[in-house]
């Protein structure tokens, strides 16, 4: 008798809920689109009760497309975007609209900790940056501008931890998001007070849950309630799961110190993973791997797919929406790479400076949407380059790329990652590999699988490699260089364009 395995990931763009039998094959999908809500300038919103909806929703579709009685399901995983804030009171009602990762109000928090030391007096113990997105930032900006919403707070989580709650009926953190947002002391693998009293939002830390879960840990089961809105069984084990950064290249097999996982998707992140953790000012985050006695040192920001998105949203609505991403695909093959475009793809974002806008460089009226498109795919490439970078510093050599994210669908933009990063571009037969990695762990914590590892080994497999064309990758040196020479010029331009709104 064939057993199976759940996953469900809350994205930002997307719930699904993915079914893969006890040899790691996909068997079936649900997916809902969420929508973003845009407040204000600066914020990115999720109304909650939409996204409790959407998550019992693609858990409803994946088993009838599954065809499959859901008592054979022997276990769950969860992961969803991380960090982002979710606020719930003691019943577990939401009391405003979760604030996703991609928002950026906080941002003149992070700057005050980052130019009054400390943020370098708490590095130590978080061994990451403090940015916009974090929970920490964004418990700050609510502290002073919706007290009245933090007073009626009883619960903080991210999206995973959400999810976990919807099936369970438990509040709980699992230890990569717990080491993921820059409120646990790494060396003691607790989350600390003093990190909250620096920060300032003390009173505000017993609001993060207190039980710190193993991601194959089982957290709980399912509850009689979801049972009857999804199909579920009453008491399957649900397990701790990970963040999507995780989750996504333990599916993509990434289990050694060579090999670097890419997600090029809602944000873009590059990791390698290793046994010595690093609090270092220049790394984005070092995190605890779902490997035990592993790190993840993870360079990442939201400057990925998404810029793909909006391009597509408001310059290509006259296209097929069921064909809009081949036709972006033809258009980009069809354009001439040696074409001087540049793309800097900071709509959400950058890995630059908090004030970095978005811009076409060198745009001409030759140019159409093909160029357009070949620029965004080539400059999200960049800005993923620009990261790895840092990384090379804490391995010797990369072998290969794991590549993990919507973008990896993508043909033309695989071997463009291939030709600029100068490395062999692997990807994964499975479509869903954040949901594939959570679902993986439910089969290692239910007893399938002796450890993660073995699990990886046996559920990865390789669909497609794309390698460098030599040529391309000459001529994209060139180009990358002047890419960060823009940047670099810019830099002060950014802080002037940003005092704009003060006038």
């Amino acid at each position: 008798m064939m057993n199976y395995y759940l996953g469900i990931d809350l994205g930002g763009t997307m719930a699904k809920a993915a079914i893969f039998d006890q040899n790691g094959n996909e068997i079936a999908i649900g997916e809902k689109k969420l929508k973003i809500i845009y407040p204000g300038k600066d914020m990115v919103e999720r109304n909650i009760i939409e996204a409790k909806e959407a998550v019992y929703h693609v858990i409803e579709k994946a088993l009838q497309y599954s065809k499959i009685n859901s008592t054979e399901i022997k276990g769950i995983g969860v992961t969803g975007q991380a960090n982002g804030i979710y606020l719930f009171d003691r019943d577990g009602n939401p009391v405003r609209n979760a604030i996703l990762s991609s928002d950026t109000r906080a941002k003149k928090y992070v700057k005050k900790w980052t130019e009054d030391g400390t943020w370098e007096k708490i590095l130590p113990k978080i061994r990451q940056q403090i940015w916009a997105g974090n929970v920490p930032a964004l418990i700050a900006w609510l502290k002073d501008n919706e007290p009245e919403v933090l007073e009626r707070t009883e619960v903080i989580v991210t999206a995973k931890d959400y999810v976990r709650y919807l099936l369970s009926g438990e509040f709980a953190i699992e230890v990569t998001e717990a080491s993921g947002i820059a409120s646990m002391d790494q060396e003691k693998e607790v989350i600390t007070q003093e990190i909250y009293n620096e920060l300032g939002i003390s009173e505000y830390l017993d609001c993060i849950p207190k039980r710190i879960l193993d991601c194959t840990e089982i957290a709980g089961g399912v509850t009689k309630e979801c049972a009857n809105l999804t199909g579920l069984k009453e008491g399957t084990p649900v397990v701790g799961g990970q963040m999507d950064t995780g989750a996504s290249i333990i599916s993509a097999g990434v289990t050694k110190e060579k090999q670097l996982g890419v997600i090029v998707g809602t944000w873009g992140i590059n990791s390698i993973v290793k046994h010595q953790a690093v609090a270092d000012e220049n790394i984005f985050m070092v995190y605890k791997y779902c490997i035990p006695d592993m790190y993840c040192i993870m360079e990442g920001s939201s400057t990925s797919a998404t810029n793909l998105e909006w391009f597509i949203e408001h310059c290509m609505k006259d296209v097929d929406s069921e064909q809009i991403y081949s036709v972006c695909n033809q258009l980009v093959e069809e354009s001439d790479y040696h074409d001087t475009i540049l793309f800097l793809p900071f709509l959400y974002g950058s890995n630059v400076g908090p004030d970095a806008k978005s811009a076409f460089i060198g745009l001409e009226a030759i140019h159409g949407r093909g160029e357009m498109l070949r620029a965004i795919y080539e400059g999200v490439a960049f800005c993923h380059k620009y990261h790895i970078e840092k990384l090379y510093g804490y391995v010797d050599s990369i072998d290969v790329v794991r590549m993990a994210g919507g973008a990896a669908r993508s043909a033309v933009w695989m071997q463009m990652f291939s030709d600029i990063l100068g490395l062999p571009v692997e990807v994964s037969k499975a479509e869903e590999l954040g949901a594939m990695g959570v679902a993986l762990e439910a089969a290692v914590g239910t007893g399938l699988f002796g450890s993660i590892t073995e699990a990886a080994e046996q559920w990865v497999k390789i669909k497609a490699v794309y390698y460098p064309d030599i040529e391309k990758s000459e001529y994209y040196k060139k180009k990358y260089e002047i890419y960060k020479k823009i940047v670099e010029c810019l830099s002060n331009v950014w802080k002037d364009v940003d005092r704009l709104n003060d006038i």
